[in-house]
């Protein structure tokens, strides 16, 4: 039997960690499309379960019928958005559990971001996961998207997508492709 694929959809969190003078309602609003379009096509939605991109998915995915996943840093359950149907907990609040995050993904879909963005996008790269970074909202989803590689060791590419719809579209022909070989 072939496991559904999970997606980890990352990048910049809500009003729990920034004080946003104007939201990017934009991005919100990609973020929603992005976890629709997963659910649609029978993706598990992965992420850190705090507001922002990570609501924003969540709600998408909801909204088609989708099951969405968190890695919740912290001690306990009940930390989540509303969206979330199960938590991971990781017990760690000062690092966060990229690793974890990322490990629970076969493929990353990045919008946005902050520090915490960017050190998921550094585990990625390590785990040799592919990664694509939806652009035009900022962050360091469009720093890395100006970098074919994060180092010399050229461990995996980035791939950029303008939409949300491309980037879903992309990332899951990646893993096709990629599901393709070991067969």
């Amino acid at each position: 039997m072939r496991k559904k694929l999970q997606i980890g959809v990352i990048g910049s969190a809500g009003t729990e960690e920034y004080n946003f003078d104007k939201p990017n309602i934009k991005m919100f609003t990609a973020a929603e499309e992005i976890g629709r379009e997963l659910a649609k096509n029978s993706a598990i939605v992965i992420n850190g379960g705090k507001g922002g991109v990570m609501e924003a998915v969540g709600r998408g995915a909801k909204s088609a019928g989708g099951i969405v996943a968190a890695e919740i840093a912290g001690l306990g359950r009940g930390e989540s958005n509303d969206f979330v149907d199960i938590e991971v907990i990781t017990g760690d609040s000062a690092f966060r559990g990229p690793s974890q995050l990322v490990g629970m993904s076969d493929g990353i879909i990045s919008i946005g971001g902050g520090a915490g963005t960017l050190q998921e996008l550094c585990v990625a790269y390590r785990m040799s996961k592919p990664v694509v970074l939806v652009t035009g909202f900022g962050g360091w989803t469009d720093r890395v998207a100006e970098l074919d590689f994060l180092d010399e060791r050229r461990t995996a590419k980035f791939f950029i997508a303008k939409s949300p719809r491309t980037a879903v579209k992309l990332l899951l022909n990646m893993l096709k492709c990629k599901e393709g070989e070991k067969s």
